[in-house]
């Protein structure tokens, strides 16, 4: 059963994206790269499954043969189940379908004998053969349920080896952290046992979705721990290397990926010695050493073509096109970066092609032609865009499922108890019929009261999803305004403040008369507001200074800029949390705006008061006013309501027609 952990091994990835990988699989029937970027490669060769101690290697169609043989006059027992087993298990490298059909065999078999084992086995067969067709769905239902039952019957072991698999088939629908819970409740069972050519891999696995994460110390941790087991294996020596490149320790990253290199020209593994070429030349171009990444990369570039492995392929493109671009052969790097560019989008490797577009941006401004250069940020931001949106999406996904499957748990719980209840009654039929009667109300009220107990938390679980969905929309929103923001400043004002220079130069050797100066002029007057502009703009998606200096001065330097407002601050001016800051002070740019422009009014009060246990603000206007009670609310009130409550805090609004409009909002530290 052991050695099922290393099958496994040869379809993950560690941290690929989850839909060019299911592409591959349902091409090829097995993980034959994938899409790499920056990331580990996924682990090509796998020991066999056996599940007994006798089991035969698979070596030929002799062996098959057998195999077919023997089940063929087999009696109905667990031997024949075995058999089943290996034979699907030999199909599994060239025939799924056929694999498919002895899994489910064996299946049948074991619920007849009802031989837990076999079922276990099962599971772990056939959930392989659906994760490389890109069924994800139908290999965690099918993990589930072995899960389940080794749960029941409190087999720790199968239950840490079917986490194993449930983590896999996570990351591969893109629930990185479900994955990671289910790896790390696998993880601990295999401590405990010391199983070292288990832990190895599980090891390797972690670190791989810690590098996902972009958490680098914790991918460091467990890639050590995965060497630190094996130090011959090839993946696990690359992914320490990556993580200590990925964490700027590049001294330490170059002594592992020469024992990689080592290694693997020990083994002949020239998959992984593709990888390590590549990262050796990343590296070299860090310390701009050119001669030696080119070097290194020249290398990478041969194994990889020659071997067609389009992930380490795509790599080495895009360091040449880099190295290319610092030694100033500009058209030798837009040539390598040409290549990568569709090889990015053939894998579907959104971190790949974003670097393809920078690269082709840079150079682009080299030559100053700076639509071209737009046009190129454009892309990337469409990537960063496509990239947030599934994130987003599949994380919503994830919570959902979650809910829903806390949902389910509590109904089995429920319904499990009213059959006992159900049970006992039946028991106590026999009783004296008034004792009888006043214990079944008694039970029946207490049956109620838990019902109702289940409902309202349930209702509960609907609102804190809700927050939580709300609270990740309100950080989506910051992190993009920021973002924007930042383009903004850094980008589109930078070329602006250029084409001016451009221009003041230019017009120092040109000589024009009257009518030509007048125009330029102009000309240069209009790049002035525009850079103006864009930086207003800019500075309404996210003030610099509340960002820098908190939210006191931020709103200071709103309130200044109108001349209508009055601003009071009291209280403590520590800094809050920057997102309650954010929070703030979006609340009070849309109140005040909407008393400015829908309420016609002539005096504006602005005021916050902070105390180490709560912070409130006001905003008052001597503008129409309204009927809270009658009027129907626009969208900007309902988004400040939407903001408060996703920070439990409380809002209240004193209105009435023609005496203005105070609106009070308090949050809790």
């Amino acid at each position: 059963m052991k050695q099922l952990i290393y099958n496994f091994r040869h379809i993950t990835f560690g941290v690929y994206p989850i839909f060019a990988l299911a592409l591959t699989l349902s091409a090829t029937g097995c993980h034959s790269g994938g899409n790499t970027g920056d990331k580990l490669p996924p682990a090509q060769n796998a020991t066999p499954v056996n599940i007994a101690p006798d089991s035969l290697e698979h070596t030929d169609d002799a062996k098959l043969d057998s195999l077919l043989r023997a089940a063929a006059t087999a009696k109905q027992d667990t031997n024949l189940a075995k058999l089943y087993y290996k034979i699907g298990d030999v199909y599994a490298e060239n025939d799924f379908e056929k694999a498919k059909e002895y899994y489910i065999r064996l299946k049948n078999l074991s619920e007849k004998l009802n031989w837990s084992e076999g079922l276990y086995s099962y599971a772990a067969g056939f959930s392989i053969i659906l994760v490389r067709q890109g069924l994800i769905d139908s290999a965690i239902i099918i993990n589930r349920q072995a899960l389940d039952l080794a749960k029941k019957e409190k087999n720790e072991e199968w239950t840490a080896f079917t986490n194993v698999q449930m983590g896999t088939s996570y990351f591969y629908k893109g629930w990185i952290e479900t994955s990671l819970q289910s790896y790390i409740e696998a993880l601990t069972f295999f401590e405990k046992i010391n199983d070292k050519k288990t832990l190895e891999s599980v090891y390797y696995e972690i670190g791989g979705i810690y590098q996902y994460l972009n958490n680098a110390e914790k991918t460091v941790y467990y890639e050590k721990k995965a060497v630190a087991l094996d130090a011959n294996d090839p993946f696990a020596l690359f992914g320490l290397s990556l993580a200590y490149s990925d964490s700027s320790q590049y001294e330490k990253s170059n002594i592992y990926l020469q024992k990689t290199l080592n290694v693997c020209k020990q083994q002949n593994n020239r998959y992984i010695m593709a990888f390590a070429y590549a990262l050796s030349g990343a590296n070299a171009l860090v310390s701009f050493d050119l001669a030696k990444a080119e070097l290194y990369l020249n290398k990478a570039l041969e194994i990889s073509e020659k071997d067609g492995n389009k992930s380490a392929l795509l790599k080495t493109l895009i360091s040449l096109g880099k190295m290319e671009k610092m030694k100033g052969n500009y058209t030798q790097s837009e040539e390598y970066v040409r290549k990568a560019l569709p090889l990015s989008v053939e894998l579907n490797d959104k971190t790949e092609e974003k670097p393809c577009y920078m690269i082709l941006a840079e150079l682009s401004a080299i030559r100053k032609n700076y639509r071209e250069n737009m046009q190129y940020w454009k892309k990337m931001d469409s990537l960063d865009i496509a990239k947030a949106n599934e994130t987003a999406l599949r994380s919503a996904e994830e919570m959902s499922a979650k809910y829903e499957t806390e949902k389910k748990e509590m109904k089995i719980t429920a319904l499990e108890k009213e059959r006992q209840l159900v049970i006992w009654l039946s028991i106590a039929g026999g009783g004296v019929l008034l004792l009888a009667l006043t214990t079944f109300i008694l039970l029946w009220r207490w049956t109620v009261q838990k019902r109702r107990l289940a409902e309202s938390r349930i209702k509960q679980f609907e609102q804190e999803k809700q927050l939580v969905a709300t609270q990740a929309v309100l950080e989506g929103e910051t992190r993009e305004r920021s973002r924007l923001a930042r383009d903004l400043h850094d980008g589109l004002g930078s070329m602006l403040t250029g084409v001016k220079l451009n221009l003041m130069e230019l017009k120092k050797g040109v000589t024009l008369d009257f009518r030509e100066v007048e125009r330029f002029d102009k000309a240069v007057n209009l790049i002035d507001e525009s850079i103006d502009e864009m930086r207003r703009v800019a500075h309404h998606l996210m003030p610099d200074s509340l960002s820098r200096f908190g939210l006191k001065p931020a709103v200071s330097d709103f309130c200044k800029n109108m001349p209508l407002v009055r601003f009071l601050y009291f209280g403590d001016e520590s800094r809050l949390h920057p997102e309650t800051e954010v929070m703030i002070y979006r609340c009070i740019y849309e109140l005040v705006n909407n008393a400015l422009k829908y309420a016609g009014a002539k005096k504006i009060l602005v005021q916050i008061l902070q105390r180490p246990d709560a912070v409130a603000f006001t905003v008052q206007d001597d503008g129409c006013g309204f009927d809270p009670s009658t009027v129907t609310e626009g969208s900007g009130l309902q988004n400040i309501r939407t903001r408060v409550a996703a920070f439990n805090g409380i809002i209240n609004i004193d209105s009435k027609p023609g005496e203005g409009t105070e609106i009070n909002v308090e949050l809790r530290m």
